[in-house]
């Protein structure tokens, strides 16, 4: 499936106008979204608790974003979803053992994140690529999605099935993209893939930013975020606390693990992020090595780098693998998307 790119769907009015002309694109696909997660309940919790926690959160996304939520319910109501269990799928946190203070482990989802700018790259521009890690059944509702939503920046965003996104650029030139960490202190609150919309909804950095730093969030990515200009931070976030990391020496990298001081404490499973350390470091070191060569051509050849394979950078085997792959240059508005594992992919150009 990987050289088959991932389709485009171009979608626009209003927030709630948008949600409906998703949910009806992506009907049936949607319609096999609830019982997949019902089948991938955590050990010990059913349905009606995650439900419960759900409508929580669902009331501080109201109060916070009110116009994400419309979206969510257009959806809803388009693919004939109760709009509850909708809601409830974007609410990634609450499968993870720490949303239940359970005392058991699992593993990081996956994902690798590159940014470099001015000296590092070709020619100067500002550069982000990303690998995305999910259930390899994920990557048959992949979806590309072109949006203008309300007065919004126009926006192009990768979701499964249009619920949720995770990765993606709008045309202020803010970028998307992140990893999964594994945060101690899941609450209530606004789920992080509501966080990863309005970020995708900034009409500047800053903006970003604040989406990042919400008060109210129930857990928080690792977002990158970065503008034309070369601005490019790491917010490493839990639902208490975020670190903004700067980028160093015009290149980053950032995996599934904390990497400042004062966040490391909010790692979950400490004792299961040896794999993540090691992308870190092979990402850091390849960039490293080309240096003032870094171009999107070149870092399709690095999204597909095999060192500690199957759980390399392109991921081939666990309880995720790569299902997409992207490269954006923000100077230019311009991005590469491939489907599946990048060593097997072909990438498809995209613009704004």
């Amino acid at each position: 499936m990987s050289a088959k790119p991932i389709p485009v769907i171009k979608v626009s009015g209003t927030h709630r106008e948008v949600g409906q002309q998703i949910g009806e694109k992506m009907k049936p696909r949607l319609q096999r979204i609830i019982p997949r997660l019902r089948a991938h309940l955590p050990p010990g919790v059913e349905w009606k608790d995650m439900l419960l926690k759900g409508r929580l959160c669902l009331a501080h996304s109201r109060a916070v974003y009110p116009q994400f939520v419309e979206e969510l319910e257009g959806i809803a109501e388009a693919a004939e979803l109760p709009f509850e269990e909708a809601f409830l799928a974007i609410c990634e946190e609450l499968w993870e053992p720490a949303a239940w203070h359970a005392d058991f482990s699992t593993l990081a989802k996956g994902c690798t994140d590159f940014a470099a700018r001015g000296q590092a790259t070709i020619n100067g521009a500002t550069l982000v690529a990303h690998t995305n890690d999910l259930p390899s059944e994920a990557e048959e509702d992949l979806v590309i999605l072109r949006v203008q939503a309300g007065d919004e920046p126009e926006f192009l965003g990768v979701a499964v099935a249009g619920l949720g996104f995770s990765a993606g650029f709008n045309a202020a030139g803010i970028s998307m993209t992140g990893n999964a960490v594994s945060c101690s202190d899941i609450r209530p609150g606004v789920p992080r893939m509501l966080i990863a919309r309005a970020i995708l909804a900034a009409r500047r950095l800053g903006e970003a930013m604040d989406a990042c730093l919400l008060p109210l969030r129930a857990s928080n990515y690792n977002n990158v975020i970065a503008d034309p200009s070369g601005e490019i931070y790491s917010m490493e976030g839990s639902a208490t606390d975020c670190e903004p990391i700067y980028i160093d020496g015009d290149i980053m990298a950032h995996t599934n693990h904390y990497l400042s001081w004062p966040m490391r404490r909010f790692e979950a499973h400490r004792n299961y992020i040896g794999g993540s350390i090691i992308r870190y470091n092979r990402a850091m070191r390849l960039m490293a090595e080309n240096y003032g060569r870094l171009s999107p051509e070149l870092f399709q050849k690095l999204l597909a780098d095999h060192t500690n394979y199957p759980t390399s950078i392109c991921k081939h085997a666990g309880t995720t693998v790569t299902v997409f792959s992207i490269i954006i240059n923000l100077n230019e508005l311009r991005a590469w998307i491939g489907r599946g594992r990048p060593c097997e992919t072909t990438y498809t150009e995209h613009t704004l």
